[in-house]
């Protein structure tokens, strides 16, 4: 993670360098994020430093249609993000944001976290009045409502852009477990809705006339109890379903979509998705219809790893949703798809190959990055008793070991760790592997083993380090460096030994 300071000052540098701008810092500057915004004027920012806010003034929080910016201190650092935390603590009729005076894409709301509201329409967002912000690489997580868990999105002249954003384990008494749509146009793209639950609708409910895009988005593992694990479009709703994957959802009828069946026929467009069984997911009925589109496929998308809804606790198992480099996903988009502004889940840039991938993760091929392997003890005996055997692992400048996917770490690629823990103010990741595991995968070894520690940070980028220890099989073969490095234990246990 880059420098805090530095990143609030470069910040700070550029936003006033723009004409007449402002950046209001909280809670330094002002005690709550809703008293930094009655004080900015269009144009301004406002930055929030990490941790987490409630209370008055720190949920409903509305931009009063002012075309002002508010941000963490680094919108592109998932530590940044997932530590600068809205918390509305679950109380009753209160969200995160409301927008509701005509905002337009010049309010823009980027890199936080919003959690804990619980609202008739829109536990984390609520746009409504012809308010179209854009929301960008947020996290909205642990919201529920009555409709639309995470997002509401009300009439027809309300398009809010919402891009980047992961909206997960949200829930809905009637509808829409993530999202819900009356009448509006909003645009999701390159986000990843995953683990939300809702009677009908388990991801996204959608009526009325408005035409809703989502584009680029992986909608996998939500459940509806009724109808619609993804999605349920009904009463004349119409859709634009394009480059996404709807994978593992679940529900009574429709295990992926339900279109129609109350109210006036909907319409819903399908092309370039990846959708679990096709057609024997999604449900057309009272004389609605589903226009299949070019490029539809129905393969195992290839997580790095799949996330899991129990369809009975309805508690959530979180993926990785980033691709592997066997996915049908990869090129498999709309290939007339323009590169532009548009990026992925993870920031970067869409478009690296030869064609634009299916779902949230644009996938890139990198090199694998170099790490620091320690070691620990730098001699193994294969006659000890002990249960663990330690590893630190530090980065290259410039990546975070708190990105580290701790579930693909590998020692000597067969061991994986029994538990990891990042410090707070430590750039090293320590990790802790059965012993009896290790020795097992250098039982060949004699004199000295190369140990080869493997992962993925969370964007799918590879590491690899390596180490080289002893190994030494009892006690009276050990080296008198070695041996003056034990604990007093291990010194007195050996001597006795040697004496016999």
């Amino acid at each position: 993670m880059r420098n805090l300071k530095t990143t609030i000052c470069f910040l700070g540098l550029l936003i006033a360098g723009s004409a007449g701008a402002a950046v209001h810092y909280v809670p330094t500057d002002y005690p709550t994020i809703q008293a930094a915004i009655d004080a900015a004027s269009g144009g301004d920012s406002i930055v929030i430093n990490p941790g987490t806010y409630s209370g008055p003034g720190n949920y409903s929080i509305s931009f009063k249609g002012k075309a002002i910016t508010v941000q963490s201190t680094d919108p592109g650092d998932p530590y940044v993000v997932n530590t600068t935390v809205i918390d509305c603590q679950g109380s009753p009729s209160t969200r995160g944001f409301v927008f509701h005076s005509g905002e337009t894409s010049d309010s823009k709301l980027t890199g936080l976290t919003i959690t804990g509201g619980d609202n008739f329409l829109g536990g984390g967002i609520y746009c409504y009045n012809s308010s179209s912000p854009a929301i960008s690489k947020c996290v909205i997580t642990a919201n529920s409502a009555v409709f639309g868990g995470a997002v509401a999105v009300g009439n027809n002249n309300s398009q809010p852009t919402i891009s980047a954003c992961t909206i997960t384990e949200n829930s809905a008494m009637v509808g829409g477990g993530a999202i819900y749509c009356i009448g509006s146009g909003p645009r999701f793209e390159s986000c990843i809705i995953a683990g939300n639950f809702a009677p009908r609708g388990g991801a996204v409910y959608s009526h009325n006339p408005g035409n809703s895009i989502i584009a680029n988005c992986t909608i996998t593992s939500n459940a509806a109890s009724v109808w619609g694990g993804a999605f349920y479009c009904f009463a004349s709703g119409n859709m634009d379903i394009s480059n996404c994957i709807l994978w593992d959802n679940t529900a009574s009828s429709a295990s992926e979509m339900m279109v129609g069946n109350v109210g006036a026929p909907a319409s819903v467009s399908i092309s370039y998705c990846d959708i679990q069984g096709l057609s024997a997911g999604v449900v057309a009925n009272s004389g609605s219809t589903v226009n299949w589109g070019q490029g539809n496929i129905d393969l195992d998308p290839m997580f790095v790893s799949g996330g899991q809804m129990d369809s009975i606790t309805k508690v959530y198992t979180k993926g990785n949703y980033h691709l592997t480099e066997d996915s049908p996903c990869i090129d498999a988009g709309n290939p007339s798809f323009v590169a532009g502004t548009q990026i992925d889940i993870d920031g970067e840039s869409r478009l690296s190959g030869a064609a634009v991938d299916i779902g949230a993760d644009e996938f890139a091929v990198v090199s694998t990055i170099n790490a620091d392997i320690k070691f620990r003890p730098r001699a193994l005996n294969l006659r000890s008793r002990g249960r663990w055997t330690l590893c630190t692992i530090k980065l290259d400048d410039g990546h975070d070991v708190r990105d580290i996917a701790v579930d693909s770490i590998k020692l000597n690629n067969e061991v994986k760790p029994s538990a990891a823990k990042a410090f707070r103010f430590s750039k090293k990741l320590f990790v802790m592997f059965n012993r009896a595991e290790v020795e097992n995968t250098l039982s060949d070894a004699q004199g000295s083993a190369l140990i080869v520690v493997t992962g993925n940070l969370g964007d799918g980028t590879v590491f690899e380090g390596q180490d080289t220890i002893k190994i030494v099989n009892g006690y009276c073969n050990m080296k008198n460096k070695t041996f003056g490095k034990l604990s007093k234990h291990f010194k007195q246990k050996c001597g006795k030994i040697c004496k016999k």
